[in-house]
This record gives C-alpha cells, sequence and structure tokens, in this order.
C-alpha cells in the first residue's frame, strides 16, 4: 500500500513539472564545458536563497544543450564558458568575468547582472526553451588587446633599440660590421 501511494506522489509530482530546453551557442572552442546556473525567483538570482540547479554539459561545434525538468515556477539562467572546467566563472580583472558568459532570453549587459525582470522566464507544465549567446566582456577584451598591443609594441621598441645601436656602433679599424 505505501508503495502505491509513494508511486502516486511521484507520479504526480512529474506530472506537474515543466521542462526547460537550453541552447548555448557563440562558443569560440569546443575546449572546457558549458556551465550553467538555474535559479527560481529573484531572492535565488540576487544570491538570497540557493540556486535551483547547476550542470556542467560538453560543447561539441561551438554549441552546448541542456534540458532539465522543474516545478512551474519564475527562473533566470546564467551561463558561461568554463574553459578551464574549474566549475567556476573566472574573474581576476577588477572583478569583470573573462570567460565568455550569457543570460536567459539573450539579455546581455557588460557590467554587474542584468534586472531580474529581464532575465526571468516562466516554466509551467510544458517545455520552455531558452537560447543563450556567449558573449566576452568588452571591457576584458580591451583589456586583452591592450595588454598584447603594449608587449607587442614593447617587443618592436626593443627590435628598434637593437638595430639602432648596431647601425651606431663604432667601426674599429680592420674590423667590418
Amino acid at each position: 500500500m505505501r508503495f502505491l501511494i509513494l508511486s502516486a506522489a511521484l507520479a504526480s509530482t512529474s506530472a506537474d513539472a515543466g521542462q526547460v530546453d537550453l541552447t548555448m551557442t557563440g562558443f569560440a572552442s569546443d575546449s572546457g564545458r558549458a556551465r550553467i546556473v538555474l535559479m527560481e525567483g529573484n531572492e535565488a538570482y540576487s544570491g538570497h536563497r540557493p540556486v535551483t540547479h547547476t550542470a556542467s554539459v560538453p560543447i561539441k561545434h561551438g554549441r552546448a544543450m541542456w534540458s532539465g525538468s522543474v516545478a512551474p515556477g519564475t527562473y533566470a539562467i546564467i551561463a558561461h564558458h568554463d574553459k578551464n572546467a574549474n566549475d567556476a566563472l573566472d574573474r581576476p580583472i577588477f572583478g569583470l568575468p573573462v570567460e565568455p558568459y550569457g543570460f536567459s532570453n539573450g539579455t546581455w549587459t557588460s557590467i554587474g547582472l542584468p534586472a531580474f525582470d529581464d532575465v526571468a522566464f516562466d516554466i509551467g507544465t510544458g517545455v520552455a526553451p531558452q537560447r543563450i549567446t556567449m558573449r566576452t566582456n568588452a571591457f576584458v577584451t580591451i583589456a586583452q588587446i591592450a595588454a598584447t598591443g603594449a608587449a607587442a609594441l614593447m617587443a618592436l621598441f626593443a627590435l628598434a633599440a637593437v638595430g639602432r645601436r648596431r647601425a651606431h656602433r663604432p667601426i674599429q679599424k680592420g674590423i667590418f660590421l
């Protein structure tokens, strides 16, 4: 009898569940994993309540997919390209993410979290499709380009200094340069 009651309870729970079908695109490579954080309600989104679900999924041909069953409600998703598979969104430069990321509803911001209303979507008892395109923070991209450019510029100055030094080296009698 207990088995029948438990089976009926589980059947009603799964019948009331909805499903999220998430497609993520915009990965520059298939290395690492796509990391997903699903949060129910503004309280979880703002960090005042635990997240509902986290997952890491493989990336194939610049795309990753995840599906999950959840109770009906209002949810938000943050996803990122976990290039080094450390299960964290790396933020070494002024707290800005260096790994590409994105939000549910295709919402995007370079600084901070977008408003919950912009990323929130409802899940009923059916399928709730979501699509997220991974993007790199513009400030981080500019910093990386500047760092690469600065290193290249320093190398050019070093080469110019060596070349100039050789050009101005005094020629000693009997020695040809």
